[in-house]
């Protein structure tokens, strides 16, 4: 693929983003409470309300949980299981066929090599977590040592990232053998154009309540959720309104969520205060986690401590689960065999197909949003989105109010600890 070929893909790619989300664009004008400074800038917001829930998608393809992935580790505390053994394995005898390997190749239900690999002039977008292959049969390898390098890259590199293929299960032999004759037809080197500069973290969201978007709607069904009353005729604004007669404010409290809560003898998460209130002063039923009525509500809230910064706990009890939820991110887990830290440390900054790896310092600070990737997921929390991820890289997904989800969140918001709290926010995709 030439210069202006691969700059006409990749701009094709982004605009076909855009539009689409552009399309679903309708004509917001919310009226914001007098709680925090307002600033309406004159355009129009970029979003529709989407479904309250996406069922999320296997990696290649929108679907439900892979069935395969319950047969592979998770990261469940009480899940012994690691991942398979390294498999050594000889190539069959048969030759494989170049034409079926480039297909198998290209096909993300199964090799997926252009999610992390430059291969050829028909890969559009390629990404490069992996090394260019656009010239691989001029590196002189056997095609045995190729064919292992598919099969299990563990027994050549035990810390690799690439999908053990042929152990876990995504290839069979013959298929493996096809993209190994495929591999060795490669001798013309790709020249990549440079790919989009990176942005800086503000610059990859819209701000409820400052820039304008869809995002704002959820300000004004949060503020309405906030006022709704329980079985027992309160509501949140029954002690945290502007008008309560003993009021408690809120204004920082969202920002030292996670936190460890000695009532409850764990960390918990803003949704399961949000519960335990609920509970104990509404007399009401808890909301579902990751339900849209509750991220509503703790986007509200969140919103209520805009311009705090966040400053969970890092010492005492909570710093256990930190550290639990800090091995969590680095376990490799699912048919994949994936680790968070393998996109989000090892790999950050690297593109994956049309997509930057992006590190998660200051991620906390964003959620809930309203969610734009390849695909719309609507607005969901950073809990949805952990769990959303884990079913793109085929790992069986914990329920939304697992343990090991809280302590993962827990984690992520002490690396964001001295951010500014920008929740709720919006994906800006390029262009906007």
């Amino acid at each position: 693929m030439n210069q202006s070929a691969w700059k006409g893909a990749v701009a094709g790619a982004w605009a076909l983003r855009v539009a689409l989300s552009v399309a679903m664009a309708v004509a917001l004008a919310p009226a914001h409470a007098q709680h925090q400074p307002q600033h309406q800038p004159q355009h129009q917001p970029r979003h529709a309300s989407p479904p309250a829930h996406a069922q999320g998608h296997v990696m290649g393809g929108h679907g439900a949980v892979a069935p395969e992935s319950k047969d592979f580790a998770t990261i469940a505390y009480d899940d012994a299981r690691g991942p398979r053994p390294v498999q050594r394995r000889h190539p069959p005898a048969a030759a494989g066929d170049p034409a079926l390997g480039m297909r198998l190749a290209h096909d993300e239900t199964k090799g997926r090599c252009l999610n992390c690999h430059v291969m050829d002039a028909g890969g559009a977008l390629p990404g490069d977590v992996g090394p260019d292959l656009s010239a691989y049969a001029t590196l002189g390898r056997d095609p045995a040592y190729t064919f292992q390098q598919l099969w299990d890259a563990r027994a050549h590199n035990p810390a690799t990232a690439m999908p053990p293929f042929g152990t876990h299960g995504l290839l069979e032999e013959t298929e493996v053998a096809h993209i190994v004759a495929y591999l060795h037809t490669l001798n013309r080197p790709l020249r990549v154009p440079p790919r989009p500069a990176p942005r800086a973290a503000r610059d990859r969201v819209f701000v409820a309540g400052v820039d304008f978007s869809a995002a704002d709607q959820y300000l004004d069904a949060g503020r309405d959720a906030f006022a709704e009353p329980g079985a027992n005729g309160k509501s949140c604004a029954s002690c945290h309104g502007r008008h309560a007669a003993k009021r408690v404010d809120l204004k920082d409290a969202a920002a030292r969520f996670p936190r460890y809560s000695e009532a409850q003898g764990r960390a918990i998460g803003l949704e399961e205060q949000v519960n335990a209130c609920r509970a104990n002063r509404m007399a009401s039923a808890p909301l579902p986690i990751g339900s849209r009525n509750m991220n509503l509500l703790t986007g509200y809230v969140k919103y209520l401590a805009r311009g705090s910064k966040i400053a969970v706990a890092t010492d005492g009890p909570g710093a256990a689960a930190i550290e639990r939820g800090r091995a969590s991110f680095g376990r490799k887990a699912g048919q994949l065999n994936f680790a968070c830290a393998d996109c989000h440390t090892s790999h950050a900054g690297r593109w994956l197909r049309g997509q930057r790896l992006q590190r998660l310092e200051r991620t906390a600070a964003e959620w809930p949003k309203h969610f734009i990737a390849v695909h719309e997921l609507g607005y969901i929390s950073l809990r949805f989105r952990i769990r959303h991820c884990q079913i793109v890289t085929r790992t069986a997904p914990l329920p939304l109010h697992a343990q090991e989800y809280v302590d993962l969140e827990y984690y992520l918001a002490s690396l964001a600890n001295g951010s500014a709290m920008l929740a709720p926010t919006q994906t800006r995709l390029r262009g906007e």
